[in-house]
């Protein structure tokens, strides 16, 4: 079901807030991310008080890759899926300008495991620095014995299906074993006694939404180029390890169609894009008003948002006629 974001209406500064005593600077994934604490009375009512959020800068060679984080965030509430809250926010001391993400799952009560420890006990010699192994079927190994255990007992499939949805919408390239995991109740309890999991919200999501392109040079940029580079994309995942493999965005999705059909809620999946460009472009052109030292610029936003909307087309028009085999 599709849920409001939580709009923020300024951006926030984290200068004064506690830094995680446990965490520090937090040591997972390519970017810089301290991990800090809401205060008590948070300035704003979409900031849970006492909660541990990550201030998540960007690669320095693009300032502005945080606001991929905020924007996929509304996007993902558009489309009724878990993702976690991101918000704008900078840092008045070191003039940092970060995302601000929500922490999605409960200290002490429940335990997270990325999905890259398990592919390695799938394949010890799983390659975790680049995940060149990274493949669905092991995914689906892993998936179907969790399953056995009477461990998990959510529609993989079709989360998955929504994942890769929500990945070929924003444009995300880097939903590596380390971007998605499961979330484990009883954290104390070991197997056989395996504790009920569900699969993680859709975090890290970042490295999306054209950010490598500087809007300068992609402002003349015809539907034909903008075309090239939508088909070029992939998702990090792919289909197997086996030669032929696919890996493209839509080509990718349209295979987990084909091959997951009868495990799949197809009326879910087209429900899930049910809105319209104008939808999809008014529920983040606010951000360009949100001042911090990196801010999002409006050629920025109107390329974003001619990504978003291609893509939006593109899948509309996949889900309509979902059951041709890949080729």
């Amino acid at each position: 079901m599709r849920q409001p974001p939580l709009i923020q209406t300024h951006a926030f500064d984290v200068a004064e807030w506690e830094v995680d005593a446990e965490f520090g600077v937090f040591p997972q994934g390519a970017r810089a991310k301290d991990a800090v604490f809401a205060p008590a009375l948070p300035p704003e009512a979409v900031l849970v008080g006492g909660k541990r959020y990550l201030f998540k800068r960007s690669k320095r060679s693009y300032p502005d890759q945080f606001w991929g984080e905020v924007i996929a965030y509304r996007v993902g509430c558009l489309m009724g899926l878990q993702v976690p809250p991101a918000f704008a926010a900078f840092n008045s001391r070191t003039g940092h300008s970060a995302a601000l993400i929500e922490w999605f799952y409960r200290d002490g009560a429940e335990l997270f495991a990325l999905g890259g420890d398990f592919m390695q006990m799938l394949r010890p010699d799983f390659d975790r620095d680049r995940g060149t192994q990274h493949n669905l079927q092991d995914v689906e190994r892993l998936m179907r014995a969790l399953v056995h255990t009477g461990a998990l007992t959510q529609n993989w499939r079709q989360w998955w299906a929504e994942a890769l949805l929500f990945d070929a919408l924003i444009g995300n390239s880097d939903r590596h074993q380390d971007n998605w995991g499961l979330i484990f109740e009883s954290a104390g309890r070991q197997p056989p006694n395996m504790p009920p999991c569900r699969l993680a919200p859709l975090f890290d999501n970042g490295t999306s939404l054209g950010h490598e392109r500087f809007p300068e040079r992609v402002a003349g940029w015809t539907d034909a180029r903008l075309d090239q580079y939508i088909d070029r994309g992939t998702h990090h995942i792919k289909s197997s390890i086996d030669p032929g493999h696919v890996q493209g965005h839509l080509a990718l999705l349209r295979h987990v169609l084909h091959d997951w059909a009868q495990h799949l809620d197809l009326n879910l999946l087209r429900s899930r894009i049910d809105f319209s460009a104008d939808d999809l472009t008014s529920c983040v052109g606010d951000l360009v008003h949100l001042p911090v030292p990196s801010p999002l610029s409006t050629a920025r936003m109107r390329f974003v948002c001619r990504l978003l909307v291609r893509r939006l087309t593109l899948l509309k028009e996949l889900l309509d006629v979902p059951a041709a085999p890949p080729g």
